[in-house]
């Protein structure tokens, strides 16, 4: 009897593997890598260049406070990087999160704690 329960058991882990591997599979690769238009709701458009190694994304963002450089992940869709910035003497950071679907990212913007705003970036063709 145990050897029954044991070759069922064996069996589910398998399958469940499995399953696993093909839904990993089809997962869509998102590569944000090149240049983005971005824009804060209300607020500013900035030109976004975004470089993707893997996981992890570095870049820079070109607006009204000049050229700063971010850094954050992309994992899945799901993206998230930081900016910081100085305000009246004040150190800020900026915390993008969003998620991206074709040539299009959706999300928030954190404005230092003091804010949040929707935010859209296009990839320019």
């Amino acid at each position: 009897m145990n050897r029954r329960i044991l070759v069922a058991v064996l069996v589910l882990i398998a399958a469940g593997a499995g399953l696993l591997a093909q839904n990993q599979a089809q997962a869509p690769k998102v590569d944000v890598t090149g240049a983005w238009e971005s824009v804060i709701e209300g607020a500013t458009t900035s030109a976004a260049s975004y470089k993707q190694e893997g996981e992890k994304l570095t870049g820079t963002h070109v607006g009204q406070m000049g050229e700063l450089p971010l850094s954050g992940t992309v994992k899945g869709n799901d993206i998230t990087f930081t900016i910081a910035i100085e305000m009246e003497g004040q150190k800020l950071t900026l915390t993008y999160a969003g998620k991206v679907e074709g040539d299009t990212i959706k999300g928030t913007v954190d404005l230092g704690g003091m804010a949040s705003a929707t935010w859209t970036a296009t990839r320019k063709k």
